[in-house]
């Protein structure tokens, strides 16, 4: 029997990637051995930017306008507008036998969603992008970019009846809360990706790999939904001042009771702070704070979506990097 939990997400900054320079084609993604000497399996520095160590490949690719898209699940590539929007989902199971990074539907391509599934890892991923492909703005100068959004969590359950199929899942039913913290995540330099100099490389150098981990990254509370209580006998999936209990209050009247849970003369987002920080502490503990942890590890089963804007890139790819396996240089 599935179980869900309520979200309440964090805001974060998008990611603008940009590029310009020739055609660099796509490898197949399959988790890849890090780089060697030739002797063993001594690590030695990579220039592109990304770590050593095993890791799992998505290719986006943008395709012209009319492009039809086959969504026949595998494989590690899915395909988007060369120009307009997308949506990426992203799914974990901790309870999956899912070993290799696994697209379940390629095709985001006319404003459409792709879906991605993980590989669970206890520690998380680090993730690694960079831009790929030939610039689609002719000879004016200007690049091609891409718009990646933080991953934002739309499902999450966990099997608390031990389920058999539950392995099998890649969705659940979700209650959604509401935007409880507002901390954002200021990318670095704008987190922008530059194919190549123009004036030192002409055209011919290659982008290095940006660290994009914390847009795969979670801040904020996930809550037991036997909190929500409001509205009397129809919960309404948002944990709010509505939900926190009163002394007085018979679980019976539509009237909603006075809820100062700090007594501090006022009813707001503190109140329903405070609340949860003792429901934490509680027995057995009725919610859960997170500050920054890999986003699929705050249920059993987690879905997300990642928006993207293509302004003309032909290819965008993104590595993920086991966290206990990957060394930096």
């Amino acid at each position: 029997m599935k179980r869900s939990v309520i979200i309440l997400v964090a805001v974060l900054l998008a990611v603008t990637l940009a590029v310009g320079g020739s055609v660099a084609m796509a490898k197949p993604p399959h988790p890849e051995k890090p780089p060697h000497s030739g002797e063993g399996n001594q690590l030695i520095p990579r220039p592109n930017g990304f770590p050593a160590g095993p890791h799992f490949n998505l290719n986006i690719h943008g395709k012209k306008l009319g492009y039809e898209c086959n969504n026949t699940s595998g494989g590690g590539s899915i395909f988007v507008d060369e120009y307009g929007n997308a949506t990426i989902e992203y799914v974990t199971n901790k309870k999956s036998s899912v070993t290799n990074l696994t697209v379940l539907d390629p095709c985001a391509v006319n404003n459409g969603t792709a879906k991605v599934q993980i590989p669970y890892e206890a520690d998380g991923y680090f993730v690694f992008g960079r831009i790929l492909g030939k610039p689609n703005h002719g000879k004016n100068g200007t690049a091609s970019s891409v718009i990646l959004y933080p991953n934002v969590v739309t499902q999450a359950c966990n099997d608390t009846e031990n389920n058999t199929d539950f392995g099998n899942w890649t969705s659940c039913d979700l209650a959604l809360g509401f935007i409880l913290h507002n901390q954002v995540y200021l990318p670095e330099n704008n987190e922008t990706y530059e194919r190549f100099d123009p004036g030192v490389t002409k055209g011919k150098g290659k982008s290095k790999a940006t660290n994009i981990t914390r847009l795969f990254t979670y801040t904020g509370w996930v809550v037991h939904p036997d909190l929500d209580i409001w509205p009397v006998g129809d919960p309404d999936g948002v944990i709010n001042v509505s939900d926190i209990p009163v002394d007085d209050y018979d679980g019976n009247t539509t009237t909603l009771p006075n809820r100062d849970y700090n007594n501090d003369g006022l009813i707001d987002e503190v109140d329903v702070e405070d609340w949860l920080t003792d429901m934490k502490v509680s027995n057995p503990p009725m919610a859960w704070y997170y500050d920054g942890v890999w986003i699929f590890n705050i249920a059993d089963l987690v879905v997300t979506e990642q928006g993207l804007v293509n302004d003309g890139t032909k290819l965008l790819q993104i590595r993920f990097y086991p966290k206990g396996e990957t060394t930096f240089d």
